[in-house]
């Protein structure tokens, strides 16, 4: 006994069921790398075997959303903060001893963080006595020299 299949979306008889859009990414995937040209070519034979072919350009469409997707959910999980910044202690639990060691520990290391930028800062002043030490050095070299020659 023969399956009592549905006819075909597009008025086609059983079998080859090809839209130009079938044919344009079996195109563009042999140009682009031959390999994914057969992937295509054999995915689509064996669709078109199916009982219900799902269509080329649907599962595309679904692809390219479903990455799109995916891309805004990276791109937005750049902009969000992985923790709490430099604004101000995390909001209370409602436990007091723990809320009062969260602050505790909030201080300590904010008084770590201010040491650590007035040592970059003291640094950074040392390094520009440093540099225009080493122009001056440089500006004697070169008027030894231009006065030697």
């Amino acid at each position: 006994m023969t399956p009592n299949y549905p006819p075909p979306p597009n008025g086609a008889a059983s079998g080859w069921r090809w839209k130009p859009v079938d044919i344009a990414v079996l195109a563009i995937a042999f140009i682009v790398w031959w390999p994914a040209g057969l992937a295509v070519l054999a995915w689509k034979i064996w669709n078109d075997r199916q009982p219900v072919p799902t269509d080329l350009g649907d599962v595309l469409q679904t692809t390219l959303a479903r990455l799109q997707a995916g891309f805004d959910s990276l791109v937005g999980s750049f902009g969000q903060p992985a923790a709490p910044s430099r604004g101000g202690p995390p909001q209370p639990t409602g436990n007091a001893a723990f809320d009062a060691h969260v602050r505790a520990e909030w201080a300590r290391m904010e008084a770590e963080r201010r040491a650590l930028d007035e040592e970059i800062e003291a640094f950074r002043r040392h390094l520009a006595t440093e540099r225009s030490d080493d122009r001056e050095v440089y500006e004697r070299f070169k008027a030894g020299r231009t006065g030697g020659v």
